[in-house]
């Protein structure tokens, strides 16, 4: 099925065909920081549209619950999307609406007609405390009649939030890549590495580096003519910090405090194309 993701985190160069549309519901799981209990769902509803057998856009909206309590390195309730105002000895529950986001992806090279493929990809997204925008580079490259496809990014992200009158400035660089077999008709079986980086301010210079963090995990992809869908799981393998703070969040090789979590993340995405 054209467009189909056959990873949870990496894209591919695959799009919509021209006038074809498609609804994905994401649900992402961030589980478990240095204590307590931490669980972040992530919700991304998008449709996607063909303008073009090699352009295609989407809009999304992103929503969230997060349940938290003693999750920090501390013993306090406090860090990864909860609020700073908020009491870190009490538990924190929310459901929030977070942004809406649209998506442009231009496929400039096929894999199915040219030795690899190559596709641009920009994302800007706004919510109530939140701005960003989103610039990635996708490449492709099948084998074994297209049943192997190996696919890379890479990608740089610039976000403006304020939250509680703090104002923060950041840039996340960030270099994903997988393999996928289809092992039967309609079944593929894959793996997928995320390399994270973030750098304080609008700046990729290794002195505004905060910290860098290493992901990896499995992923299972079913589709048909109509319908498709993806499980991936990405385990946290190790981290760096580069400065007192970032590294004061780390526990056993591990990045958590406003960053990631132990499990970053369980992704499910179904989708049904129209």
């Amino acid at each position: 099925m054209a467009g189909e993701p056959l990873f949870g985190y990496v894209y591919t160069t695959d799009v919509m065909p021209k006038g074809k549309t498609e609804i994905e519901q994401w649900v992402t799981l961030r589980e478990d920081q240095a204590n307590g209990h931490f669980h972040d769902v992530k919700l991304r509803t998008e449709v996607e549209h063909g303008i073009t057998d090699n352009f295609q856009i989407s809009g999304y909206l992103n929503t969230s619950y997060i349940s938290a309590n003693r999750n920090s390195v501390n013993g306090t309730t406090e860090g990864l999307d909860i609020p700073p105002a908020h009491d870190p000895a009490r538990p924190y529950n929310k459901f929030r609406f977070d942004t809406v986001s649209a998506e442009m992806i231009w496929r400039v090279m096929s894999p199915y007609k040219k030795p690899f493929g190559l596709a641009f990809y920009v994302e800007p997204e706004i919510g109530p405390h939140e701005r960003a925008i989103e610039l990635k580079v996708i490449a492709q490259k099948n084998f074994l009649d297209d049943r192997l496809v190996l696919a890379a990014n890479a990608f740089v992200e610039f976000e403006h939030e304020e939250q509680d009158g703090e104002v923060e400035k950041a840039t996340q660089l960030e270099f994903d890549a997988g393999a996928s077999y289809r092992f039967r008709p309609n079944w593929s079986f894959g793996i997928e590495y995320r390399n994270h980086n973030e750098f304080v301010g609008y700046t990729l210079g290794h002195g505004s580096q905060e910290h860098t963090a290493h992901f990896v995990g499995p992923n299972i992809h079913y589709a048909n003519q109509k319908w498709f869908f993806t499980l991936s799981a990405l385990y946290q393998i190790h981290a760096k910090g580069y400065n007192d703070e970032q590294r004061d969040n780390i526990v056993n090789g591990r990045i958590y405090g406003d960053e990631h979590t132990r499990w970053d993340g369980i992704r499910l995405k179904i989708g049904r194309v129209f």
